[in-house]
Protein backbone atom coordinates (compact mmCIF):
# COMPACT_ATOMS: atom_id res chain seq x y z
CA UNK A 1 0.00 0.00 0.00
CA UNK A 2 1.11 3.63 -0.76
CA UNK A 3 1.32 6.70 1.02
CA UNK A 4 -1.64 7.57 -0.86
CA UNK A 5 -3.89 4.69 -0.08
CA UNK A 6 -3.18 3.19 -3.59
CA UNK A 7 -2.02 -0.69 -3.53
CA UNK A 8 1.38 -1.33 -5.20
CA UNK A 9 -0.64 -3.24 -8.48
CA UNK A 10 -3.22 -0.42 -8.75
CA UNK A 11 -0.18 2.31 -9.21
CA UNK A 12 1.79 0.06 -11.31
CA UNK A 13 -1.49 0.11 -13.47
CA UNK A 14 -1.78 3.40 -13.13
CA UNK A 15 1.57 4.75 -14.34
CA UNK A 16 1.49 2.04 -17.50
CA UNK A 17 -1.97 4.36 -18.47
CA UNK A 18 -0.39 7.19 -18.11
CA UNK A 19 2.59 6.12 -20.21
CA UNK A 20 0.75 4.70 -22.86
CA UNK A 21 -1.83 8.06 -22.77
CA UNK A 22 -4.61 6.10 -21.53
CA UNK A 23 -4.82 8.70 -18.72
CA UNK A 24 -3.71 12.29 -18.80
CA UNK A 25 -1.54 13.38 -15.64
CA UNK A 26 -2.66 16.93 -15.67
CA UNK A 27 -6.75 15.19 -15.45
CA UNK A 28 -5.26 13.04 -12.31
CA UNK A 29 -3.82 16.33 -10.82
CA UNK A 30 -7.47 18.37 -11.66
CA UNK A 31 -9.29 15.18 -10.19
CA UNK A 32 -9.54 16.21 -6.86
CA UNK A 33 -13.19 17.90 -5.86
CA UNK A 34 -13.26 21.36 -5.60
CA UNK A 35 -12.19 22.43 -1.77
CA UNK A 36 -11.59 18.93 -0.32
CA UNK A 37 -7.89 19.11 0.69
CA UNK A 38 -7.84 15.33 2.07
CA UNK A 39 -8.75 14.96 -1.66
CA UNK A 40 -6.02 17.23 -2.91
CA UNK A 41 -3.38 15.72 -0.69
CA UNK A 42 -3.89 12.14 -1.95
CA UNK A 43 -3.62 13.49 -5.44
CA UNK A 44 -0.01 15.52 -4.42
CA UNK A 45 1.18 12.32 -2.50
CA UNK A 46 -0.01 10.08 -5.77
CA UNK A 47 1.52 12.48 -7.87
CA UNK A 48 4.98 12.61 -6.44
CA UNK A 49 4.90 8.75 -6.70
CA UNK A 50 4.30 8.50 -10.60
CA UNK A 51 6.96 11.10 -11.09
CA UNK A 52 9.37 8.50 -10.08
CA UNK A 53 8.85 6.41 -12.50
CA UNK A 54 10.83 7.99 -15.77
CA UNK A 55 8.50 7.15 -18.61
CA UNK A 56 5.77 8.43 -16.50
CA UNK A 57 7.82 11.99 -16.17
CA UNK A 58 8.72 11.71 -19.62
CA UNK A 59 4.54 11.96 -20.55
CA UNK A 60 4.12 14.27 -18.07
CA UNK A 61 7.00 16.22 -19.83
CA UNK A 62 4.89 15.97 -23.23
CA UNK A 63 1.61 16.77 -21.88
CA UNK A 64 2.79 20.29 -20.67
CA UNK A 65 4.59 20.96 -23.82
CA UNK A 66 1.44 19.93 -25.78
CA UNK A 67 -0.10 22.46 -23.53
CA UNK A 68 2.65 25.30 -23.98
CA UNK A 69 1.72 24.65 -28.11
CA UNK A 70 -1.51 24.39 -27.27
CA UNK A 71 -1.02 28.54 -26.07
CA UNK A 72 0.53 30.20 -29.24
CA UNK A 73 1.21 33.44 -27.79
CA UNK A 74 3.77 32.22 -25.40
CA UNK A 75 7.24 33.32 -26.46
CA UNK A 76 9.42 31.41 -24.52
CA UNK A 77 12.91 33.46 -25.73
CA UNK A 78 11.16 36.31 -24.12
CA UNK A 79 10.32 34.37 -20.55
CA UNK A 80 14.36 33.13 -20.94
CA UNK A 81 15.31 36.44 -21.49
CA UNK A 82 13.55 38.22 -18.60
CA UNK A 83 14.75 35.32 -16.61
CA UNK A 84 18.26 35.67 -17.41
CA UNK A 85 17.83 39.74 -16.40
CA UNK A 86 16.60 38.56 -13.13
CA UNK A 87 19.64 36.37 -12.52
CA UNK A 88 17.36 33.62 -12.62
CA UNK A 89 19.76 30.41 -12.63
CA UNK A 90 21.75 31.80 -9.77
CA UNK A 91 18.68 33.02 -7.75
CA UNK A 92 16.81 30.15 -8.31
CA UNK A 93 19.56 27.61 -7.14
CA UNK A 94 19.97 29.82 -3.81
CA UNK A 95 16.66 29.55 -3.39
CA UNK A 96 16.71 25.30 -3.62
CA UNK A 97 19.47 25.51 -1.09
CA UNK A 98 17.97 27.81 1.41
CA UNK A 99 14.87 25.69 1.49
CA UNK A 100 16.46 22.83 1.71
CA UNK A 101 18.30 24.44 5.07
CA UNK A 102 15.07 25.42 6.62
CA UNK A 103 13.88 21.65 5.98
CA UNK A 104 16.92 20.55 7.74
CA UNK A 105 17.28 23.10 10.55
CA UNK A 106 13.51 23.19 11.63
CA UNK A 107 10.78 20.85 12.94
CA UNK A 108 7.63 20.84 10.26
CA UNK A 109 5.06 23.49 11.05
CA UNK A 110 2.03 21.23 11.42
CA UNK A 111 2.39 19.18 14.54
CA UNK A 112 -1.57 17.49 14.46
CA UNK A 113 -1.56 13.97 15.63
CA UNK A 114 -4.05 13.77 12.66
CA UNK A 115 -5.09 15.24 9.37
CA UNK A 116 -7.73 17.15 10.55
CA UNK A 117 -5.91 18.73 13.40
CA UNK A 118 -3.15 19.19 10.76
CA UNK A 119 -5.54 20.96 8.68
CA UNK A 120 -6.88 23.31 11.58
CA UNK A 121 -3.18 24.57 12.40
CA UNK A 122 -2.92 25.26 8.01
CA UNK A 123 -5.61 27.34 8.14
CA UNK A 124 -4.94 29.43 11.36
CA UNK A 125 -1.54 29.85 9.73
CA UNK A 126 -2.78 31.03 6.29
CA UNK A 127 -5.22 33.00 7.89
CA UNK A 128 -2.57 35.09 10.32
CA UNK A 129 -0.64 35.88 7.13
CA UNK A 130 -3.80 37.04 5.45
CA UNK A 131 -5.14 39.11 8.17
CA UNK A 132 -1.76 40.87 8.47
CA UNK A 133 -1.96 41.39 5.04
CA UNK A 134 -5.31 42.91 5.23
CA UNK A 135 -3.53 45.41 8.26
CA UNK A 136 -1.26 46.33 6.04
CA UNK A 137 -3.87 47.24 3.37
CA UNK A 138 -5.91 49.50 6.54
CA UNK A 139 -2.53 51.67 7.33
CA UNK A 140 -1.92 52.11 3.74
CA UNK A 141 -5.73 53.78 3.63
CA UNK A 142 -5.53 55.63 6.67
CA UNK A 143 -1.96 57.06 5.30
CA UNK A 144 0.03 55.36 7.97
CA UNK A 145 2.71 54.82 5.09
CA UNK A 146 5.68 52.99 7.54
CA UNK A 147 3.37 50.78 9.14
CA UNK A 148 1.89 50.20 6.02
CA UNK A 149 5.16 49.12 4.26
CA UNK A 150 6.51 47.29 8.04
CA UNK A 151 3.26 45.22 7.63
CA UNK A 152 4.33 44.37 4.48
CA UNK A 153 7.37 43.58 5.16
CA UNK A 154 6.21 40.88 7.81
CA UNK A 155 3.71 39.10 5.51
CA UNK A 156 6.83 38.45 3.00
CA UNK A 157 8.54 37.52 6.04
CA UNK A 158 5.96 34.99 6.95
CA UNK A 159 5.30 34.16 3.43
CA UNK A 160 8.89 32.65 3.63
CA UNK A 161 8.17 31.08 6.92
CA UNK A 162 5.49 29.21 5.33
CA UNK A 163 6.53 28.19 2.15
CA UNK A 164 7.01 24.65 3.14
CA UNK A 165 3.52 24.90 4.62
CA UNK A 166 2.07 22.56 2.26
CA UNK A 167 4.42 20.07 2.16
CA UNK A 168 4.10 19.66 5.98
CA UNK A 169 0.30 19.27 5.33
CA UNK A 170 1.15 16.91 2.40
CA UNK A 171 3.42 14.76 5.08
CA UNK A 172 1.08 15.01 7.51
CA UNK A 173 1.58 11.63 9.15
CA UNK A 174 5.55 11.42 8.18
CA UNK A 175 7.34 10.37 11.39
CA UNK A 176 8.83 13.83 13.34
CA UNK A 177 12.52 13.66 14.15
CA UNK A 178 13.67 15.46 17.42
CA UNK A 179 17.04 16.48 15.51
CA UNK A 180 16.41 19.49 14.19
CA UNK A 181 15.86 22.67 16.01
CA UNK A 182 12.95 23.30 18.06
CA UNK A 183 12.20 26.62 16.47
CA UNK A 184 10.71 28.26 13.41
CA UNK A 185 13.03 30.37 10.92
CA UNK A 186 14.23 33.49 12.76
CA UNK A 187 16.71 34.77 9.51
CA UNK A 188 15.20 37.61 8.22
CA UNK A 189 16.87 37.97 5.53
CA UNK A 190 16.80 34.58 4.17
CA UNK A 191 12.79 34.21 5.46
CA UNK A 192 12.92 37.65 2.78
CA UNK A 193 14.75 35.99 0.33
CA UNK A 194 12.69 32.72 0.04
CA UNK A 195 9.42 34.58 0.02
CA UNK A 196 10.62 36.92 -2.29
CA UNK A 197 11.99 34.45 -4.71
CA UNK A 198 9.39 31.58 -4.41
CA UNK A 199 7.12 33.79 -6.10
CA UNK A 200 8.92 37.07 -7.69
CA UNK A 201 11.42 35.12 -10.30
CA UNK A 202 8.81 34.05 -12.65
CA UNK A 203 5.84 36.01 -12.55
CA UNK A 204 4.27 37.70 -15.78
CA UNK A 205 1.42 39.22 -13.47
CA UNK A 206 3.96 40.62 -11.09
CA UNK A 207 6.12 42.06 -14.02
CA UNK A 208 2.60 43.46 -15.48
CA UNK A 209 1.31 45.15 -12.09
CA UNK A 210 4.35 46.46 -10.78
CA UNK A 211 6.83 46.92 -14.28
CA UNK A 212 9.43 44.61 -14.63
CA UNK A 213 12.05 47.45 -13.53
CA UNK A 214 10.00 47.49 -10.12
CA UNK A 215 10.43 43.56 -9.12
CA UNK A 216 14.24 43.20 -10.74
CA UNK A 217 15.12 46.15 -7.46
CA UNK A 218 12.54 44.77 -5.67
CA UNK A 219 14.36 41.03 -5.78
CA UNK A 220 18.13 42.80 -5.20
CA UNK A 221 16.81 44.34 -2.45
CA UNK A 222 15.28 40.97 -1.02
CA UNK A 223 18.84 39.45 -1.47
CA UNK A 224 21.15 42.42 0.33
CA UNK A 225 20.17 44.40 3.30
CA UNK A 226 17.51 46.32 2.03
CA UNK A 227 14.71 45.29 2.69
CA UNK A 228 15.86 44.74 6.48
CA UNK A 229 16.80 48.30 6.84
CA UNK A 230 13.64 49.35 4.97
CA UNK A 231 12.00 47.24 8.16
CA UNK A 232 14.07 49.46 10.52
CA UNK A 233 13.13 52.36 8.76
CA UNK A 234 9.75 51.83 9.20
CA UNK A 235 10.06 51.75 13.12
CA UNK A 236 12.65 53.99 14.44
CA UNK A 237 13.77 57.10 14.19
CA UNK A 238 17.43 57.89 12.95
CA UNK A 239 19.81 60.34 11.74
CA UNK A 240 20.50 61.17 7.97
CA UNK A 241 22.97 63.47 7.22
CA UNK A 242 23.79 64.30 10.61
CA UNK A 243 19.67 65.56 11.44
CA UNK A 244 17.30 63.16 13.17
CA UNK A 245 14.36 61.33 10.90
CA UNK A 246 11.32 59.61 11.20
CA UNK A 247 9.66 56.83 9.93
CA UNK A 248 7.41 59.16 8.38
CA UNK A 249 10.01 61.16 6.55
CA UNK A 250 11.39 57.73 5.45
CA UNK A 251 8.97 55.84 3.97
CA UNK A 252 6.75 57.39 1.02
CA UNK A 253 3.29 56.71 0.24
CA UNK A 254 4.80 55.37 -3.00
CA UNK A 255 7.31 53.24 -1.10
CA UNK A 256 4.69 51.81 0.78
CA UNK A 257 1.92 51.23 -1.92
CA UNK A 258 4.39 49.16 -4.04
CA UNK A 259 5.66 46.90 -1.05
CA UNK A 260 1.64 46.62 -0.20
CA UNK A 261 0.93 45.88 -3.69
CA UNK A 262 4.28 42.88 -3.77
CA UNK A 263 3.05 41.50 -0.64
CA UNK A 264 -0.21 40.60 -1.60
CA UNK A 265 0.87 39.14 -5.08
CA UNK A 266 2.95 37.00 -3.03
CA UNK A 267 1.41 35.49 -0.65
CA UNK A 268 -1.22 34.66 -3.21
CA UNK A 269 1.47 32.91 -5.37
CA UNK A 270 3.58 31.38 -2.70
CA UNK A 271 0.97 30.44 -0.17
CA UNK A 272 -2.58 29.76 -2.49
CA UNK A 273 -1.59 25.88 -2.26
CA UNK A 274 -5.19 24.62 -3.06
CA UNK A 275 -6.98 26.42 -6.12
CA UNK A 276 -9.54 27.80 -3.67
CA UNK A 277 -6.92 29.52 -1.78
CA UNK A 278 -5.39 31.32 -4.70
CA UNK A 279 -8.92 32.55 -5.88
CA UNK A 280 -9.63 33.76 -2.82
CA UNK A 281 -6.35 35.67 -2.06
CA UNK A 282 -5.89 37.50 -6.06
CA UNK A 283 -9.09 38.51 -6.14
CA UNK A 284 -8.44 39.89 -2.36
CA UNK A 285 -5.40 41.77 -3.85
CA UNK A 286 -6.51 42.56 -7.18
CA UNK A 287 -9.91 44.67 -5.13
CA UNK A 288 -7.23 46.06 -3.01
CA UNK A 289 -5.31 47.40 -6.01
CA UNK A 290 -8.59 48.72 -8.02
CA UNK A 291 -9.44 50.42 -4.82
CA UNK A 292 -6.14 52.37 -4.85
CA UNK A 293 -6.00 52.89 -8.21
CA UNK A 294 -4.02 50.95 -10.16
CA UNK A 295 -5.06 50.57 -14.01
CA UNK A 296 -7.66 47.72 -15.03
CA UNK A 297 -5.59 46.49 -18.02
CA UNK A 298 -2.61 45.93 -15.41
CA UNK A 299 -4.79 43.84 -12.50
CA UNK A 300 -6.96 42.27 -14.59
CA UNK A 301 -6.80 38.47 -15.12
CA UNK A 302 -5.93 36.85 -18.15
Amino acid sequence: MTSSGMSDSDLSQLVADIVSGKVSFFELIRSAPNEDYFAHVQVSRLSYLIMRHPDALRALLAEIEAEIQAHGDLDRDAIKKELTRKDGDRRFAKLLTHREEVFDESHPLLSGADFESCLDQYKTLLAHVEHLWASACQAFRIGNNPIAAFMAILVIEETGKLARLSQDLIRYDAPRTTTAASIVDRNHRRKHFIGVMSGALINARLDRVLGKDVVKRLLHEAESDELEKTRQDCLYIDTKDGKPVTPSQQISEDRARTLVVFAGELMAEVLGHFPWEFERMIENVIAFEREIGLPEKKISRR
